[in-house]
């Protein structure tokens, strides 16, 4: 995701949820683009802080994700050149302080644009947290606590989604009904999302 994050709510989050997991790389670092590669090669979490409009023309592989598969389970990727192991597991989480930039429409088409600019409404929520905080301690960090279990819910929904779709694209249309595995994973998706809007909805109510 590309963060549109002048008040830093973006980073904030990004550092609470990840944590020491998190590389965090600026273009004004020495040596940036090695620190970037070793978080590709070694599957990490990088955070690339206060970007500006453009983005270094050796990372557009990077942005969309222009991995070439070699042998069973290996994966590369062309980084200036030269060809780069790449781990399944890397993520990428880019900030930029910029209230209203103007990318270009490769970066829009290649990254998930999300504005965190706090609004007058979201800054009211901000306050009465920080105030509840304060007060009841306890309350905010059990807020928190469902927040965090809404988002786990949502991510294996998902999933679950994700793999149903793959199953059923290779499932042969002729013997689709006789496919037990199929009908057992379309049962378990339609089950859980239940049990987890359940749970959302009893988490909206608290």
């Amino acid at each position: 995701p590309l963060m549109i994050d002048p008040q830093l709510q973006g980073v904030k989050w990004i550092k609470q949820r990840i944590g020491d997991e998190l590389t965090v790389v600026q273009f004004t670092m020495p040596k940036w683009l090695n620190k970037v590669t070793f978080a590709i090669q070694m599957g990490k979490n990088l955070l690339l802080e206060a970007v500006g409009e453009e983005l270094d023309a050796i990372l557009e592989p990077v942005l969309a994700r222009a991995t070439i598969r070699r042998g069973r389970n290996t994966l590369i990727i062309k980084i200036g050149g030269e060809e780069v192991d790449y781990d399944a597991a890397f993520q990428l989480f880019i900030q930029s302080k910029l209230s209203n930039p103007h990318y270009r429409p490769e970066i829009a088409a290649t990254c998930t644009i999300i504005n965190f600019i706090v609004t007058p409404s979201g800054l009211e929520d901000q306050i009465l947290a920080m105030v509840v905080n304060v007060e009841k301690p306890e309350l905010e960090q059990q807020k928190q606590a469902l927040v965090r279990q809404q988002n786990e819910f949502m991510v294996t929904l998902s999933k679950l989604e994700d793999d149903l779709l793959e199953q059923l694209s290779l499932a042969d249309p002729a013997t689709i009904l006789d496919n037990v595995a199929l009908i057992d994973g379309l049962e378990t998706t339609k089950a859980t999302s239940m049990e987890i809007n359940e749970q959302v909805k009893l988490g909206q109510q608290t």
